[in-house]
């Protein structure tokens, strides 16, 4: 009887430790790649920073998930212009149209968003941009 005990006591004791290695791994694993996701958005935002301005950066920031291997739609961006300073956002910022040129004191807002090609991780980075020396 004492055996038997035992035997389940350490039986509890192992599938105690098993389960928290697992855990432990799948913990790791995810955060290996949540930041693989915020990598390529801080060198997507490289990317963008290192660029002419201009109203598209698309190939700015999929350049960014090629280089980790990922597609390269993994990785979008949309451009806004300031277009007031009235302390709403809804109403400062535009879409930027492409139709037009982007001139010397443009500001611009970009929104960069990385999507892991294999988890469900999704991060968003904001930059501001402009050519103001």
């Amino acid at each position: 009887l004492e055996v038997l005990i035992s035997i389940v006591l350490l039986g509890s004791l192992v599938t105690a430790l098993v389960v928290a290695v697992q855990a432990m791994l799948t913990t790791s694993s995810s955060v290996f790649e949540i930041s693989e996701v915020e990598t390529v958005l801080i060198n997507a935002s490289d990317q963008v920073d290192r660029a002419e301005q201009r109203c598209d950066y698309t190939d700015a920031v999929e350049a960014a998930a090629l280089a980790e291997g990922w597609p390269a739609d993994a990785v979008t961006v949309s451009v806004e212009l300031l277009v007031d300073n009235t302390g709403d956002p809804a109403a400062d910022w535009i879409p930027q149209p492409c139709d037009t040129a982007v001139r010397a004191f443009d500001v611009q807002r970009l929104t960069i968003t990385a999507t892991h090609p294999r988890i469900a991780v999704v991060r968003t980075r904001i930059v501001v941009k402009s050519e103001v020396e």
